[in-house]
């Protein structure tokens, strides 16, 4: 039996699923916490700062529902395969590691400082109900003497951590908001009018989103909305502070929920003067493509702020042609100012929020100075406004606010959809988001199905109407419902089919046998564990829970703080080959002193692993090499004044390291592209170092010199490092060889900054037509040319041997020492091609072999 029908007998056949709960006093005794294995190898590190940590343990507090752990016993012992940052946060706060913040705290501000201890002082009723709290718990244990290997077991734990982590699709700004907002009336105005009028919807797109390349269906109201939201209450946010992005979520939210308040009744006229500047702002674009004038996006959303302020200020001035005329010219003439590379970064964002200030300062009798700095009354009024309200829960009502909850109940798949078409069901509650899940993740979900992997559970609001409101869960009930082929009522009392209706398995990791097939494709047998799979139901009765808020527990269940992104180092780390994975982890950890992308200051600092995750493209990189000068593995393009550069699919990383993992062959390939990034490293360390450093300062004088490098010489206060300045150290480096770069070290420092300073510096003359990519390519073809080392080509005959010892009057080319045909001899380059010699005759000595071997590459 071959290692892959090892692992799906042991799916079949061996894989044991129980649920149960602990309380947190339970599970976080030291005899529990002993056995338990919360970071083992295949988990990503911890990542939630103090304010997420806190928006969780105030979730805890509430007696909100949270997520189920999920854990892996093996008997020995039992690791955590899924909720590693809610186990340790809990753990942290348990131990005094961090104390409860205001920007983590929605509901309970009063708590802000609150450490463990001070809880356990100060309000020792609510730390009990804390204690008491119930954690779910789903474990996996393998049973029946499975015939199981170490290796074999790594691969079922990480086949369920992938299963946990690849199909969550986090919430996005915009859909947070959609349900945030869903019961305010200037939102849901707005909302009515972009469903109803398909022209205004689609011109808000149009002007101010990035274009899908190949069209779009269905204009994205969600994102509309939140653009509408912002866009109304901007000018109200002093630019010098909207840029620095901390608390810039809040502090809009908060503006936004003031302008709701202030205009209840005034709905018509805010919507008609918002649409008449979305309308002249049409003819500007419009304008401007027509004289093939350059204008973006971020230009006209600037100046949708800029003729803001003109209404909030009084201003009298006409929308008319001439002042389209004149801002068409203006954006023109200034578009390096509305760039969209790096647009979202603070000195960028800064640019063209003033040049676009200077526009209406010239054109009007107007100063933007107090929309672009703060004074101390506008200072005075955001403290006001975004300060916490601590009087919104008092702590002794807490108890009485906490859920009533019962414990989950199994229904059947084949129970939920006779339910659904009773139409008890609401998948699609206003708040929720659209079907957003793809074909690839759904098969992933029927194969868990089947292999008989608990899902996570769903969480029901039963209305008192007896309409049971699906909270969390619909991605995975669409699913089902896709799959099957049966249609749902969606939140217009429609029925609808879902997205992937009748889908066909594609993509299947383990049952391989069913890829290609729909559900009446399966067998009777697969159809029916389908039907009587178990999902667990957590329903909350209106009855029992008269202050619950849907939307809150929908928020806090799928606000994910940091997700795995699918195509990381986080998510390769989970699944790829456990020897390359360790590998590349240990020449991580021999480096990062100072060569990295993030260096990590403090212990509370976030490491996602990108610093294992740029080691992974550079192998990625070396992996497809060829001696081109540009990888194709890299993608080149130029903002106005500088180069960006980045790997052109991701996803091609995955694919390989997925390759490798069956393939031996290729995976001793990724080993030698590993050891070769190694080696280029250890180039790039001696062509740093130019003078005398001691052991000790070794590290801080390769991180600085490093720095003042891939800066072009400026390592301004400011600076930090772009995985893209090692992409393009990576262009200038890769293919030289270590005693190239020991030799000429000096000289290819002083080269390879001048080239940085190019790249981040581009003069007028390259800032046209791409003219500073072809510039780049040919100062790195000439870098490459000049330190490559030549190939070995000549050899030469016996005749040309003693026709050269003849030209060196007998005599070795190494130390005179007299020379002859006959001699233990060899033919070599008089200057070693190793440090640029060149492989031609006028480059050719005869020596005593034993002198030659002795020389090595020395000149």
């Amino acid at each position: 039996m071959s290692k892959q029908e090892l692992f799906e007998k042991i799916f079949k056949e061996h894989l044991k699923v129980e649920t149960y709960s602990k309380s947190i006093d339970s599970l976080f005794t030291p005899r529990s916490k002993s056995k338990i294995d919360y970071a083992p190898y295949y988990q990503r590190n911890y990542v939630w700062d103090h304010h997420k940590a806190t928006y969780f343990i105030e979730s805890i507090l509430m007696g909100t529902e949270i997520p189920p752990l999920i854990f892996f016993n093996n008997n020995d012992g039992v690791e955590v395969i899924d909720g590693r940052q809610r186990f340790e946060t809990i753990l942290r706060f348990m131990e005094n590691g961090f104390t409860l913040t205001g920007r983590g705290l929605n509901i309970l501000n009063q708590l802000k400082g609150y450490s463990y201890n001070t809880l356990a002082t100060k309000n020792n009723d609510v730390l009990e109900s804390f204690l008491d709290t119930k954690i779910r718990i789903i474990e996996f244990r393998l049973v029946n003497e499975p015939p199981l290997d170490v290796f074999l077991q790594d691969q079922v734990k990480k086949e369920i951590f992938a299963r946990y982590n690849s199909g969550i699709t986090p919430l996005k700004k915009d859909e947070i908001d959609n349900a945030k907002y869903d019961d305010d009336d200037l939102s849901n105005f707005f909302k009515k009018v972009y469903k109803t009028d398909g022209v205004k919807s689609n011109l808000v797109f149009k002007l101010f989103f990035k274009q899908p390349v190949n069209g779009i269906i269905e204009v994205p109201i969600e994102k509309i909305m939140s653009f509408t939201r912002r866009s109304l209450v901007l000018h109200m946010y002093p630019i010098n502070f909207f840029v620095r992005g901390t608390g810039r979520t809040n502090t809009l939210s908060k503006l936004y929920d003031f302008f709701s308040d202030e205009n209840d009744e005034n709905h018509n006229a805010i919507s008609k003067e918002y649409f008449t500047k979305i309308e002249f702002l049409n003819k500007v674009q419009e304008y401007s493509e027509s004289n093939h004038l350059q204008v973006n996006r971020l230009a006209l959303e600037c100046f949708l702020w800029g003729l803001t302020i003109l209404e909030n200020e009084n201003i009298l001035f006409e929308l008319n042609n001439s002042l389209v005329t004149k801002i068409c010219n203006h954006i023109h003439e200034n578009i390096s100012y509305y760039s969209l590379i790096d647009y979202n970064f603070a000195p960028e964002t800064m640019a063209r929020y003033l040049e676009t200030a200077n526009f209406f300062e010239s054109n009007f009798d107007i100063s933007f100075s107090p929309y672009i700095t703060a004074d101390d009354k506008t200072k005075s009024r955001l403290k006001e406004l975004t300060k916490s309200d601590t009087d919104l829960i008092r702590l002794n009502e807490l108890e009485s606010l906490r859920l009533s909850k019962p414990e989950p109940a199994n229904n059947s798949i084949d129970d939920i959809v006779r339910t659904m078409k009773r139409r008890r069901y609401l998948i699609r509650p206003s708040y929720q988001r659209k079907e957003v899940i793809n074909v690839n993740k759904a098969a992933s979900i029927i194969e868990s199905i089947l292999l008989g992997i608990k899902l996570p559970p769903i969480f029901i609001y039963k209305r008192t109407d007896g309409i049971n409101e699906v909270i969390d869960g619909q991605q995975r009930l669409l699913t089902l419902l896709g799959f099957i082929g049966e249609d749902y009522v969606n939140e217009n009392h429609e029925s609808v089919k879902s997205k992937n209706f009748r889908f066909k398995l594609r993509s299947l990791r383990i049952l391989k046998e069913l890829n290609g097939k729909s559900f009446n494709e399966l067998s009777d047998e697969d159809r029916d564990k389908i039907y009587d799979f178990q999902i667990y139901v957590v329903e909350i009765d209106a009855l029992q829970n008269p202050d619950f808020d849907p939307v809150d527990l929908f928020i806090r269940l799928n606000d994910k703080p940091y997700p795995i992104r699918e195509n990381s180092f986080e998510m390769w780390n989970s699944w790829a080959d456990v020897e390359v994975i360790n590998q590349i982890k240990e020449l991580k950890t021999s480096i990062d002193s100072w060569f990295y992308i993030k260096k990590l200051r403090r212990a509370s600092d976030r490491d996602r692993m990108e610093n294992e995750e740029l080691l992974t493209s550079l192998v990625y990189i070396n992996f497809y090499s060829e001696r081109s000068i540009i990888p194709k593995t890299i993608d080149i393009y130029q903002k106005t004044e500088r180069l960006n550069s980045r790997i052109n699919t991701k996803s091609k990383i995955s694919t390989l390291l997925l390759d490798i993992s069956d393939n031996e062959t290729e995976k001793a390939k990724f080993v030698e592209s590993l050891k070769s990034v190694k080696s280029t490293i250890k180039v790039i360390k001696h062509i740093l170092i130019d003078r005398d450093v001691t052991k000790e300062n070794l590290s801080d004088f390769l991180q600085s010199e490093l720095d003042y490098v891939i800066s072009g010489g400026k390592p301004d206060k400011g600076f930090r490092r772009r995985i893209q300045d090692i992409y393009f150290l990576w262009i200038l480096i890769r293919n030289v060889n270590f005693e190239m770069a020991r030799f000429h070290r000096i000289q290819m420092k002083k080269e390879i900054t001048e080239i940085f300073s190019f790249v981040k510096n581009i003069s007028s003359r390259y800032q046209d037509n791409n003219k500073g990519i072809m510039e780049f390519q040919r100062r790195a073809a000439e870098f490459n040319n000049k330190y490559l080392t030549d190939k070995r080509r000549i050899r030469l005959n016996e005749e040309e041997v003693q026709n050269l010892i003849r030209e060196q009057q007998n005599s070795s080319s190494i130390s005179g020492a007299p020379i002859f045909l006959g001699d233990d001899i060899e033919v070599d380059h008089i200057k070693p091609i190793s440090i640029g010699g060149k492989d031609d005759l006028k480059n050719l000595g005869i020596a005593h072999k034993s002198e030659n071997r002795k020389k090595g590459s020395s000149f």
